[in-house]
């Protein structure tokens, strides 16, 4: 699959740094979209970043245009464009959702134009692990800070939930002297485990780094970030592919090791007992072991984040079984529950069975391994799907990103090999 990349300088990979630097800013998810910034006005700055990437693009290739028109991909994103266009006239479902998703699949395949999915997920997990240590500081650090009288506290905004956050910029500190979920810049923790547990999956199976140190420190900053969020479905997720980890990369072999497994084991059940016993005291008060338990609880309790998710799988399947072809409209879809969560079906309920297997087709060639036996590739499909079915991300264009680049990066040279 043939490249076009940009002259190789400090100034270009400076430049894609901040260019993805600033789309991770302004993503659908993020609080200084939906409240510093505005909706609709990150979704034109984000447009305008790209099309400015596109025309440098062009302009750096000026003279390959007629190859790049002429390449396997131009047929792909046509064929994207037909297929969401075309859902949308067949629908008569006037809604410029269809065009926000088909903007993330375009520009996935665009980037693979000029760089592939390692270098993406290079900057990524360097990009999100500085927020990462940044959130950390600002909530746990700055914000206490403030309440001790130390430092002043900055300004303060609110969501659309009634939720008040001090603003540090490049994190959302919520302003609640014994709540210490981390939000970093997402509008809820739930959302920021997703893009978490794909910078871990980034960081181990496609980044390279000169040294295996290097990858166990950003290793080490998202798993205590992960654990900030304290999020249910993100200390699920972050155990299991702990454990997935550890198998499939054979650390068991090795007597260090075996020594980290023991630790980690050994850590967790000191942590169960420490909660356990907290919760026993008469003057139990809020603190970071009480949100453990307070996660425990509503694991093991119905709540209105359960109940809400619940209803959500069961609308969106019925609304796929009733229109498994298109699709239904995306307002009854995205409106007949209560917070509609479940992204994988909320994708097979608005595009049917063709939208709904194109973006598990991308997951699966962004985490399926051939070498690796079948049980380890759905267990890492699984931890997957459980992170991007407690939100909606569908339009969100991290959530294509990674896996639709590994769909043409695996896909397109399969196809020219059957042509051969």
């Amino acid at each position: 699959m043939k490249q076009y990349p940009f002259p190789k300088n400090r100034w270009t990979t400076a430049a894609f740094g901040l260019f993805l630097f600033a789309l991770l800013l302004l993503a659908r998810d993020t609080i200084i979209t939906s409240v510093i910034v505005g909706f609709y006005k990150s979704q034109f700055l984000m447009l305008a970043l790209i099309a400015l990437l596109g025309l440098a693009f062009l302009i750096c290739n000026r003279r390959d245009l007629r190859d790049i028109l002429k390449d396997k991909r131009m047929i792909l994103i046509l064929a994207f464009a037909l297929f969401f266009v075309g859902v949308m006239v067949l629908k008569r479902d006037w809604q410029i959702m269809y065009f926000s998703i088909l903007l993330c699949l375009i520009f996935a395949v665009f980037l693979t134009f000029f760089t592939d999915i390692k270098g993406v997920s290079k900057y990524y997990v360097v990009i999100l692990t500085a927020l990462s240590v940044y959130a950390l500081i600002a909530t746990y650090v700055l914000r206490k800070l403030g309440y001790m009288g130390v430092i002043p506290h900055p300004r303060s905004v609110t969501n659309d939930a009634g939720m008040v956050f001090f603003d540090y910029g490049l994190c959302f500190a919520v302003d609640h002297r014994y709540w210490h979920r981390n939000f970093g810049i997402f509008r809820e923790p739930g959302v920021y485990q997703f893009f978490l547990l794909l910078g871990l999956y980034l960081n181990h199976y496609q980044v390279q780094w000169k040294k295996e140190g290097t990858r166990w420190a950003f290793t080490a900053v998202l798993t205590v970030t992960m654990i900030s969020t304290y999020s249910i479905g993100g200390f699920a997720e972050l155990g299991l592919f702990a454990v997935f980890l550890y198998i499939d990369k054979k650390y068991y072999r090795t007597q260090a090791g075996r020594w980290v497994g023991i630790g980690c084991i050994a850590a967790a059940v000191a942590v169960v007992i420490l909660v356990i016993i907290e919760a026993q005291k008469p003057e139990f008060v809020y603190s970071p072991l009480y949100e453990l338990y307070d996660m425990f609880i509503r694991l093991t309790t119905a709540s209105d984040s359960s109940v809400d998710r619940g209803s959500a799988l069961i609308t969106d399947l019925r609304m796929f079984l009733d229109h498994p072809l298109l699709g239904s409209k995306i307002a009854p879809v995205l409106h007949g529950t209560n917070h509609n969560t479940s992204s994988t079906l909320i994708l097979f309920a608005i595009l049917g069975a063709a939208g709904g297997l194109l973006h598990l087709a991308s997951w699966v060639a962004l985490l399926w391994k051939r070498e690796r036996n079948v049980l380890g590739n759905l267990l890492l499909l699984l931890i997957f799907l459980m992170s991007f079915n407690t939100q909606n991300l569908v339009a969100d264009v991290f959530f294509w990103l990674f896996p639709c680049m590994a769909l043409v990066e695996r896909g397109l040279p399969l196809i020219h090999k059957k042509e051969a």
